[in-house]
């Protein structure tokens, strides 16, 4: 039987959800509920997204055999259509999400930028999960449920910032039609008033007159890539530093757009591939190169879009209603999050997936030139292996294996440290 909090010994389903504990005291929205108090929601909900059970039923089974009560799949199922609860998952999520920006600072991969000390970073983009079961069809079709996701190139956490508005005969919706429903404070997403928030979004968040709204009206800047029918119109041209983060820069340019406002473009070549690229900005104030940086790590929520989907199996919505479809949604955000948290006080006890670390580091040391001379002027962030954002597939198993068991928290990191040297 899995230990639960109310027991001294701890676990890993108790390291992980120790958090909950002090962040449900701070919640506006908690509420006394025998049959199924929130705290006992939220740790199904979670361990509902990490475990590898294919359905609502199974999980149920799975967790009642291992010993934490009887939780009807009925009850469960009525639970998610909770506002209520919903607003708890929010508020659950915000407080781990301001947590890890002050908590994990040592992490952040970009502390060497001082130019980017006042910035917030994002990177966000859309996401899909199947229909649901019962879901109903539209023009004869059931059609996959759209969500729209941000993650903090910082801190690495993971935020959910709204489903997608499909109602009438709408399939899907577009990005900047999302974004543009939302409203300044969820777009800064908690940062201190004079702190200035920056999205890395793909072509499909550009909209060159509300980008010029969010910047002089709430400090929301946005970094993407120039789509090829564009005929931006270049006006003139900004000086930038020959320095090594600047490698690969060819232009920096005032262009202006059919929408009356000017934004700037880094024409941009990678040492490392070759590969020419057009960014467009309307940030004045971050060196080129940072720009292309900043969108090369735009790549960070397309892992976690992947651990989400083949790693996690979270891959079809759990039930109809809007409400709880995204709760699922937040569900995903503090399982993700709370693994996060986990294996970061994994890793302060040395325990590492080091073979994973090496090879990451044979890929980097086989892309880079030869001549050393070439090499020192590279930037940095090309010069040195990325921190991984996915979790290890090991890591996953082994939480799964662990999660509702009363090994000992001490014996299950001995064992993940094994499995990271020997599997």
């Amino acid at each position: 039987m899995a230990t639960t909090s109310n027991t001294t010994m701890e676990t890993v389903y108790s390291k992980l959800f120790n958090p909950i504990t002090s962040l449900l005291k701070g919640c506006k929205n908690i509420r006394n509920c025998p049959s199924l108090p929130d705290r006992e929601w939220i740790e199904t909900g979670v361990a509902r997204v990490l475990s590898n059970e294919s359905s609502g039923r199974s999980f149920l089974q799975r967790r009642f055999d291992a010993g934490l009560g009887l939780i009807t799949r009925s009850h469960f199922f009525e639970s998610l259509k909770s506002a209520r609860r919903l607003r708890l998952c929010q508020e659950i999520n915000e407080a781990l999400r301001d947590q890890r920006k002050r908590y994990h600072q040592r992490l952040d991969p970009f502390k060497a930028y001082r130019a980017l000390d006042t910035y917030d970073i994002y990177a966000g983009d859309g996401h899909y999960h199947g229909a649901a079961a019962h879901d109903r069809k539209k023009q004869g079709k059931k059609y996959p449920v759209q969500h729209f996701y941000s993650i903090n190139l910082r801190s690495k956490s993971l935020s959910h910032l709204t489903l997608a508005d499909t109602s009438g005969q709408r399939k899907k919706e577009h990005d900047i039609h999302a974004l543009k429903r939302l409203t300044t404070s969820k777009l800064r997403q908690g940062a201190k008033k004079g702190r200035k928030v920056l999205y890395v979004w793909d072509k499909a968040g550009i909209d060159f007159r509300q980008w010029f709204k969010w910047k002089y009206s709430a400090g929301i800047y946005f970094i993407s890539r120039e789509k090829s029918n564009m005929r931006l119109e270049t006006m003139g041209y900004s000086p930038f530093e020959n320095t090594a983060v600047n490698k690969g820069v060819n232009s920096f340019e005032i262009a202006g757009t059919s929408q009356g406002v000017s934004i700037n473009r880094i024409r941009y070549t990678c040492p490392l591939s070759g590969k020419c690229f057009s960014f467009i900005t309307n940030l004045n104030d971050i060196p080129p190169g940072l720009i292309a940086y900043l969108y090369k790590k735009r790549w960070d929520i397309e892992k976690t879009f992947d651990d989400i989907k083949n790693k996690l199996g979270e891959k079809k919505a759990w039930a109809t209603s809007i409400t709880a479809k995204t709760t699922q949604a937040q569900f995903i955000c503090i399982a993700y999050n709370l693994t996060q948290n986990l294996e970061n006080q994994i890793k302060n006890r040395t325990v590492e997936n080091k073979t994973e670390d090496a090879r990451r580091e044979k890929r980097l040391q086989k892309s880079l030139p030869k001549d050393g001379r070439v090499r020192r002027w590279f930037p940095d962030y090309l010069k040195k292996p990325q921190k991984a954002t996915q979790r290890p597939l090991k890591f996953i198993r082994w939480l799964r294996n662990n999660l509702f068991t009363d090994t000992p928290w001490n014996h299950a990191v001995n064992r993940l440290k094994t499995i990271y040297a020997v599997f």
